[in-house]
């Protein structure tokens, strides 16, 4: 019995209709590059927003950082202790400059001059020579006036102490406190009291330079000796401070450095907060470590009626100890 199924279910298709090829798809023209021109077009665009975005932020940060009085003073004490250097350098090199001046004119004439002739010349300096010497006076009235202006705002730095020391007092330290808790507690007193004479007398002083206190005890020579003398003692009063300041971060690194390091699995996020207090913590550690080791030669300096740095030595403390400060302040705009 033959199979009535058919072998294939494809219908096959008709040999005379052939599957026709489509139609080629119409080619675009290529994209034309762009010219050196339209290239440098772009760059410079691109430069340009780029500059106007940093210009931006940075600005942004400044206003931020101009709206506190922590960091106003941070920059103009990194400032006027800028232009301190910068005055003590050129004025080395400027008398550098005009002492071979003098010593070129004098071996020049050294064999014209007969014995007890005197040779007096006017020569025009150097344009190099001119503008150090004008950098140097403009340096030098700039840090005066930063410095005088900084001394000013301190006259009501009372006002923030007496804030602080009521801080300190209305919370108390419990009895069952660590005798490294104690000891912050006693050396952040002390401080508050060194940083009271230290204001004291420099309100003073500085009304007394600018007149202000007219009484006998602050007038002729008797007024201007003790003048000199609270300048003086307001400056010890300020070593006493940093002294205070130094032993509060040997005692912190001194116990901190026996605490335990085992990790405590409270979490990740848990983890992450603490890490980042810790180092937290860590950076203000440092900063007021460079900061307080570079102020502590200064407070020397100004302690003792001879001094002990030269310009260029306090413009360089003065840096370093102002520029920690300036540091931390911009880092807390971002």
């Amino acid at each position: 019995m033959d199979d009535s199924h058919p072998r294939t279910t494809t219908i096959p298709s008709d040999p005379s209709k052939r599957p026709t090829t489509p139609p080629d798809k119409p080619t675009r023209p290529p994209h034309p590059h762009p010219s050196n021109l339209q290239k440098l077009r772009l760059i410079l665009l691109k430069l340009l927003h780029r500059t106007a975005h940093t210009t931006d932020r940075t600005l942004t940060r400044l206003s931020t950082l101009l709206s506190t009085p922590s960091g106003i003073d941070a920059l103009l004490c990194t400032t006027t202790y800028t232009l301190t250097l910068v005055h003590a350098l050129l004025s080395r090199l400027l008398e550098r400059r005009l002492a071979d001046i003098a010593s070129d004119i004098a071996e020049k004439a050294d064999g014209i001059l007969l014995p007890g002739e005197t040779l007096i010349a006017s020569l025009p300096a150097p344009a190099s020579t001119k503008i150090i010497a004008q950098i140097v006076g403009s340096a030098k009235a700039l840090a005066d006036m930063i410095a005088d202006y900084r001394v000013f705002v301190r006259l009501w730095g009372l006002v923030g102490l007496y804030m602080w020391a009521k801080r300190m007092y209305l919370a108390p330290l419990p009895k069952t406190s660590s005798g490294e808790n104690k000891l912050l507690r006693g050396l952040t007193w002390a401080a508050i009291a060194s940083c009271l004479g230290f204001q004291v007398l420099e309100n003073g002083a500085y009304l007394s330079s600018k007149g202000a206190l007219t009484s006998a005890r602050w007038t002729g020579d008797v007024g201007k000796a003790r003048e000199n003398k609270w300048w003086l003692w307001s400056s010890r009063f300020w070593a006493v401070y940093v002294g205070c300041e130094l032993a509060r971060l040997g005692v912190m690194w001194y116990h901190g450095s026996r605490r335990s390091t085992v990790d405590v699995d409270d979490g990740e996020k848990e983890d992450k907060l603490r890490r980042k207090e810790e180092q937290e913590q860590d950076w203000l550690w440092w900063k007021d470590l460079v900061s307080n080791v570079a102020y502590a030669p200064m407070t020397l300096h100004w302690s003792l009626e001879e001094g002990l740095l030269s310009d260029w030595g306090v413009g360089a403390c003065g840096m370093v100890a102002g520029g920690a400060l300036l540091v931390d302040a911009w880092r807390k705009t971002a």
